[in-house]
């Protein structure tokens, strides 16, 4: 049987008629007859009425739609699949990402994607804020976003990825108690390097610091976490930083704290509506799956008496 004989008889049925269907299939009318013929010669069943040039289902024929219509959806779903195989093996993924989510992180969460697609190119940019990542996926430049939750549009679909925990990072030797959460009521006169673009992550910080009634002491405004980590090693202020950074200040020299309260930041990823291409929904998925076994990973370290430090530093270490 040839799936274009299901094909025309389906079109006969949804259009009314041999001419109507074969214009819509754009074939000529002998042809599509010819299928039909072919289809109940395949049968050895009549599955229409003939009266003129009218067809008509007959019983046959009426149960032979649904099957029909089943196999011919199984065929589209098949296609579907083996062309999203297809668009896996090769091509790019254009990711944009904003300093409170920034690229190493994201480089990081797509280990295990570049790892099952080597041939897939990322292609990473970093952008000022929320509003800029946004945009640019709005318009196309980008397919995904990495960005801080909320975001300012309603015109994005959006993918909650957690909370992203902020860690008191200072300068080497600084003398504190590291058994104990620095509490950030203590944090008055000590001083900060910020994120000029982080915006929302400062409002927060801003908002927690308030709670504590904490005047923070702005020592230094920087356009990103390089630039932060790069005061505190140098001993010119503290910073509070997302935990991968924070580890990496650890490995350097820096002396790092939990945080009493917490300071945690919602981000998530973002695209336009609709759905993903294959390569890059599997991003997402494979982005996320690694964010969950990090998660575990320090969860299941820390019921040993590790540290969140110590153990998110043994969670880095995995494959």
């Amino acid at each position: 049987m040839d799936i274009r004989q299901l094909e025309y008889f389906l079109a006969v049925i949804d259009h009314g008629g041999v001419n109507r269907a074969a214009a819509q299939l754009h074939v000529a009318q002998a042809s599509l007859s010819q299928g039909v013929r072919a289809l109940e010669r395949e049968f050895k069943l009549s599955l229409f009425h003939r009266t003129g040039r009218n067809l008509v289902l007959n019983p046959a024929g009426q149960l032979l739609v649904e099957p029909a219509r089943k196999v011919l959806a199984d065929l589209v779903s098949v296609q579907d699949i083996m062309r999203g195989a297809r668009e896996l093996q090769v091509g790019s993924i254009t990711i944009g990402t904003m300093p409170e989510v920034s690229s190493e992180a994201v480089a990081a969460w797509s280990a295990s994607f570049t790892a099952l697609y080597p041939d897939i190119r990322i292609d990473l940019s970093e952008f000022g804020d929320a509003r800029e990542v946004c945009d640019e996926v709005l318009a196309g430049h980008c397919e995904l976003g990495f960005t801080a939750f909320p975001i300012p549009t309603e015109n994005l679909e959006c993918t909650e990825l957690g909370l992203q925990r902020l860690l008191l990072v200072m300068p080497p030797n600084t003398s504190v108690d590291r058994s104990a959460p620095f509490e950030l009521a203590a944090l008055d006169g000590v001083p900060l390097a910020v994120s000029s673009v982080a915006l929302s992550e400062n409002d927060i910080v801003a908002s927690v610091l308030r709670r504590e009634s904490v005047v923070p002491l702005i020592r230094a405004q920087v356009p990103n976490r390089h630039a932060q980590l790069t005061l505190v090693l140098n001993g010119a202020a503290s910073a509070l930083l997302p935990l991968r950074m924070a580890t990496v200040a650890h490995r350097l020299g820096a002396v790092v704290v939990e945080t009493d309260p917490e300071i945690r930041t919602p981000f998530g990823i973002v695209h336009r509506p609709g759905a993903l291409n294959p390569a890059a929904q599997s991003f997402v998925i494979q982005s996320h799956a690694a964010l969950v076994r990090w998660r575990k990973a320090i969860a299941e370290n820390q019921r040993s008496g590790l540290s969140l430090l110590e153990a998110s530093m043994l969670a880095d270490n995995l494959p």
